[in-house]
């Protein structure tokens, strides 16, 4: 028990982010107690108790003999976690937890909140989730114990061991970062050049509505030059993540447009946007399709295919295509991955995905998509991707050993410390290890998400300046990366180091380096 009182409430968080994206219908009735059972002791906590310290902050005779024994930090902490509120569409986390994803997400966090007797807790939790979702403004973790079905049991036999594992994967990221620190002895670069600045060209954008008539695959995609009189323009095509816009990253295409770059940013139809708004009318059952793992790759080497064309008719040829860079963002890069060589290892998936899951690496159940797929060993590497800038990419449990081995060409690899999404630790280091042939950098962000959606309103309120330090930071990065690997500008590879990270990073968002 004690473990379990220091552990700060980290395990609630991952419960917290199964309320965000699940829901289900109405039920009439309430949980009252939460029932908690470890070997062969037990006991119980009154949900009126909780409900009464978590919004007036008054402790009950019977739940005093609880708080008592953890500090009054640690109940700050948890009276405010128990309030905290969330900005939930109820219609998306209705659909979503009847996607395959969304169901086994419940399954596995219904083996730690259960039903009475010790059966998993999938239907509770659905039915909780979409009464607190539907509270919007007091969307709150309390409310959602209100929201509850029945009686709660927790298994706190599994709390434990969850608790162990997460507390672990903090010691272990902390030691990661403690050791990069010690070797972080060199003093800041003076005199540099402020690249979160645009360069000196303006920037063009037309739209391309292209059509791959084999596939029969509409592919709207954006063209962003500059306008200059420069012959062979390199080329960079930015691949996003699953339900994004455009002009997600149109802020990156216009910087790295302004220094000289072209920037290619498509739609993948069956992981965009219109894909995300068709699945909330109920028109799809799943939000992206497993195909995409293969049609993502051919979508880019069909644009450049299409943008061949267009640079001879219209363009004078000045783009140069048989050089160019990708800028991956999450399942865009496992889609750089793949177009850099690597194909799924079918066999290995099928294992990964039989084990239990992981709730600190809730990507595995994205990639586990892909064991639908007819099995295919026919190479999606296009020979004119040449460099490779991936931010919180995926692909671990996809591509084995050898797999990797086939994939040579520099990347610069930017992922944050704590990411339930894309583990930092059993995830994106040992994916970024598998790369031996790549010339390559790993950067660290501390203290940047994956994506404001794991965040409550309360957080995302504060989130204006870390995410405009994460833009600025993919800006600079990705810059200083495409000029070195990409146009061959050898200048900038004096900024692949930690003297130049130390410079620009902005606190509390500290940059940390691993060349390989």
């Amino acid at each position: 028990m004690k473990k379990f009182k220091q552990s700060k409430y980290s395990l609630f968080f991952a419960i917290a982010f199964c309320f965000i994206i699940s829901t289900s219908n109405s039920i009439a009735f309430s949980a009252e107690k939460i029932n908690f059972n470890y070997s062969l002791l037990g006991f119980k906590v009154l949900v009126n108790d909780l409900s009464d310290f978590a919004e007036q902050g008054k402790i009950s005779s019977h739940l005093n003999f609880y708080l008592k024994r953890i500090s009054s930090k640690q109940r700050e902490e948890l009276q405010e976690f128990l309030n905290q509120s969330y900005d939930v569409d109820p219609v998306l986390v209705y659909r979503y937890s009847r996607t395959s994803v969304g169901i086994k997400l419940l399954q596995r966090i219904g083996e730690i909140i259960q039903l009475p007797g010790g059966i998993n807790g999938f239907y509770g939790l659905r039915a909780a989730v979409v009464q607190t979702a539907e509270l919007k403004s007091q969307a709150t973790f309390i409310n959602f114990i209100k929201q509850f079905p029945t009686d709660i049991k927790l298994n706190l036999d599994g709390i434990i061991k969850l608790v162990k594992q997460i507390s672990s994967s903090e010691n272990n990221t902390q030691k990661l970062i403690t050791n990069l620190e010690k070797k972080e002895t060199s003093p800041k670069l003076e005199n540099i050049p402020d690249l979160s600045k645009s360069g000196q060209y303006k920037t063009t954008k037309q739209t391309l509505e292209l059509y791959d008539k084999k596939r029969d695959r509409r592919l709207n995609t954006d063209l962003y030059l500059p306008q200059s009189n420069i012959n062979q323009i390199p080329l960079i095509v930015v691949s996003n993540g699953l339900g994004a816009k455009r002009d997600r990253f149109e802020e990156l295409a216009n910087h790295l447009s302004s220094y000289g770059f072209g920037v290619v940013i498509p739609d993948h139809p069956g992981s965009d946007r219109k894909r995300q708004k068709d699945f909330l009318k109920g028109l799809y059952k799943e939000n992206f399709d497993a195909t995409d793992f293969i049609d993502r790759p051919l979508d880019v080497s069909y644009i450049l295919d299409e943008l061949a064309i267009l640079n001879q008719n219209q363009l004078n040829n000045r783009l140069n295509l048989d050089e160019v860079g990708i800028f991956g963002y999450s399942i865009g890069g496992t889609t750089a991955i793949s177009l850099g060589g690597a194909n799924i290892d079918f066999d290995r998936l099928q294992q990964k995905c039989q084990q239990p899951l992981d709730l600190l690496n809730i990507s595995t159940l994205y990639q586990c998509r892909a064991t639908e797929l007819t099995p295919n060993k026919k190479s999606l590497k296009d020979e004119r991707i040449k460099a490779a800038y991936l931010f919180v990419p995926f692909g671990n449990n996809m591509f084995s050993q050898n797999e990797l081995n086939k994939v040579s060409i520099p990347m610069m690899w930017q992922v944050v410390d704590k990411d339930f999404l894309t583990s930092l630790l059993t995830e994106q280091v040992p994916l970024f290890d598998g790369l031996v042939k790549s010339d390559r950098h790993l950067i660290i962000s501390e203290k940047l998400p994956h994506s404001n959606v794991t965040l409550s309103k309360e957080q995302q309120s504060a989130q204006g300046e870390k995410f405009q330090i994460a833009k600025n930071y993919q800006n600079i990065l990705s810059l200083v990366f495409f000029q070195n690997y990409l146009a061959q500008n050898q200048e900038y590879s004096k900024y692949l180091n930690q003297k130049y990270l130390n410079a620009i990073e902005r606190q509390p968002s500290k940059l940390h380096l691993i060349s390989k």
